[in-house]
C-alpha cells in the first residue's frame, strides 16, 4: 500500500513538473541546519513515573530542513524535507523524527490549474524535538475564495488543509484530508492523536492526492480534489484499539463566487471514508459555506460553517462544523494568524472523534539582524463517537502548546537561535503531564531563499 501510494504520487508529480523542450527553469535550492541544546521537563509528556513530571533531562538537538523550489513558468514545484534528533544525557535515550514531501502545479491555460502531492512523515506523538524558530515557523496555509490565475508554490505541512482557491488570485495547492478547508494551527503535528500522547508511540503518515480548479467566470471559479491518506503505528495491537492503522480515502468539491473586490462567497463538500485494520469503517461528510473577504492591505478574514456528519458502526452523529481565520500576510517583516475551528476527524485511537482548535502564530523581522515569532494552540478532542472500544472508555484529551522564539543574525548565513516553550496535556485515563523547554542553538542558511 505504501509504495503503490507513493509511486502513483511521484508519478502524477513528475508529469507536472517543470520539463519539456525549451522551457526555462529556474532552480532554487535552500538548506538550514540547527544544532545547539535543550532542557526539557518532561520530553515526551509523559504523566508520572519514568519520563513524567518527576524529573527531565539536557540534551543536544539537530534539525535539518532541505528544500528545492524549480520554477518553470506556468509549472512550479516545491521538494522539501525534515530531520530532527534528539540524544538525551540520561533516561530518555534517543529519538528521532524525520519527513518528506512534493507538491506540484501547473497551470494548463488561464482558466484551469492542477496539481499533485506527496508527503511522509515519522515521528513520536508527543516529542518535543527539533526547533521552533523564526525561520520555519511556517504561516498556517488558509483557504482562500479568490478567482486569480496564479500558481501558489507553498507546500502543505500535514495531511488535510484543503484545495480552495486563494486569496488575491494565488491557486491554494495544500494537500486535502479529512478537513478540506481548515486552517487549523497544530504546532505539534499530533491532531486527533492526542490521546497517544505520553506513549513514545511513533506514527508514520503517507499521503498522496491531485488537486484541480478551475476559473469558470471572472466571479466564480470550482476547485476539488482526492487524496489517499494511510497512518500507521509501529508496535500497536490493533486488537485493543489503543493504536489502530487505518486508511482513508477522501474527495472534495468546492465552488466561490466574488461579490465584491474584497470578498467571495461559496461552499465546499467533502467526503472521507477511513477503513480502520481494527475491524470498522468511518464514514464522514462536512457539506459548509465559506465566506472570505479583505478586511484591508494587512488583513484578511475567512470563515466557514456548515454540518459534520459521522457514521461508525451503523450509527450516525451530526455536529456543527466551524472553522475561522483572521490573517496577517502580506506584510514581509511581520506575519500572523488567529484560527478557531471544530470539525469531526478521524484518529488511530477510537476512531471518530470531534476536534477544537484555537491556535495564534505570529512572527515579526525587527530590524536586518533580530526576528522573533510567538505561537500557541489549544486543542480538544472528544470522547470516542459511538462507542468505538469495548474494552477502553475513551474520554476527552486536551493538549496546549505554547512558545516563544527569537533569533540573531551573526553573519550572512550563520545566526544564534533561542527559545522557550511549555506544553500540558492529558491521554488516555486523564493522566496529565506538563513540559517546559529551553533551546539554544546556531543556525547555517545555505542556497537561495524566496
Amino acid at each position: 500500500m505504501r509504495r503503490s501510494l507513493m509511486t502513483a504520487a511521484l508519478g502524477g508529480a513528475a508529469a507536472i513538473l517543470p520539463a519539456g523542450a525549451g522551457a526555462q527553469v529556474e532552480t532554487i535550492p535552500a538548506l538550514t541546519v540547527t544544532a545547539g541544546g535543550a532542557y526539557s521537563t518532561s520530553p515526551f509528556l509523559q504523566a508520572g513515573g519514568n519520563g513524567g513530571n518527576g524529573g527531565g533531562a539536557f540534551s543536544t538537538q539537530l534539525d535539518i530542513r532541505p528544500s528545492l523550489t524549480l520554477l518553470g513558468g506556468t509549472e512550479t514545484a516545491v521538494i522539501s524535507g525534515t530531520y530532527n534528533r534528539a540524544d538525551y544525557f540520561s533516561r530518555f535515550g534517543s529519538n528521532s523524527g524525520y519527513g518528506v514531501g512534493i507538491n506540484a502545479n501547473k497551470r494548463l491555460n488561464p482558466r484551469a490549474t492542477i496539481g499533485a502531492t506527496a508527503a511522509f512523515d515519522s515521528s513520536i506523538l508527543g516529542a518535543n524535538n527539533g526547533f521552533i524558530t523564526p525561520g520555519n515557523l511556517l504561516q498556517p496555509i488558509v483557504p482562500g475564495l479568490g478567482t486569480g490565475t496564479g500558481v501558489g508554490t507553498v507546500p502543505g505541512t500535514d495531511i488535510g488543509t484543503g484545495t480552495g482557491a486563494g486569496t488575491g488570485g494565488v491557486i491554494g495547492t495544500s494537500p486535502i484530508g479529512t478537513l478540506p478547508t481548515t486552517p487549523v494551527i497544530d504546532p505539534s503535528g499530533v491532531n486527533g492523536d492526542i490521546g497517544l500522547i505520553g506513549a513514545r508511540q511513533r506514527r508514520n503518515a503517507l499521503s498522496a492526492g491531485v488537486t484541480g480548479s478551475y476559473i469558470l467566470s471572472p466571479r466564480s471559479s470550482i476547485n476539488g480534489g482526492l487524496n489517499v491518506a494511510r497512518s500507521t503505528y509501529p508496535g500497536s495491537n490493533p486488537a485493543n484499539l489503543l493504536a489502530s492503522d487505518f486508511t482513508s480515502y477522501n474527495g472534495n468539491f468546492g465552488y466561490s463566487r466574488t461579490l465584491t473586490e474584497l470578498s467571495s462567497i461559496g461552499f465546499q463538500v467533502s467526503a472521507s471514508y477511513s477503513k480502520f485494520a481494527a475491524g470498522f469503517n468511518t464514514q464522514i461528510y462536512t457539506p459548509r459555506i465559506t465566506y472570505s473577504r479583505t478586511l484591508s492591505e494587512r488583513w484578511t478574514l475567512s470563515a466557514g460553517v456548515g454540518a459534520g456528519v459521522t457514521r461508525q458502526l451503523n450509527q450516525t452523529r451530526t455536529i456543527l462544523s466551524v472553522d475561522a481565520s483572521l490573517c496577517r500576510s502580506t506584510s514581509e517583516r511581520t506575519r500572523g494568524c488567529l484560527t478557531a475551528a471544530r470539525v469531526p476527524t478521524v484518529s488511530g485511537i477510537g476512531g471518530a472523534r470531534v476536534q477544537s482548535n484555537v491556535g495564534l502564530t505570529f512572527s515579526r523581522q525587527f530590524d536586518e539582524n533580530w526576528s522573533g515569532a510567538v505561537s500557541g494552540n489549544y486543542s480538544h478532542v472528544s470522547a470516542a463517537l459511538n462507542g468505538v472500544s469495548p474494552v477502553l472508555s475513551l474520554g476527552a484529551q486536551d493538549l496546549f502548546n505554547s512558545d516563544v522564539s527569537v533569533a540573531r543574525r551573526l553573519g550572512r548565513r550563520l545566526s544564534a537561535v533561542g527559545g522557550v516553550g511549555y506544553r500540558r496535556g492529558n491521554s488516555i485515563g486523564n493522566r496529565t503531564a506538563n513540559d517546559v523547554t529551553a533551546r539554544l542553538g546556531l543556525t547555517l542558511s545555505m542556497g537561495r531563499f524566496q
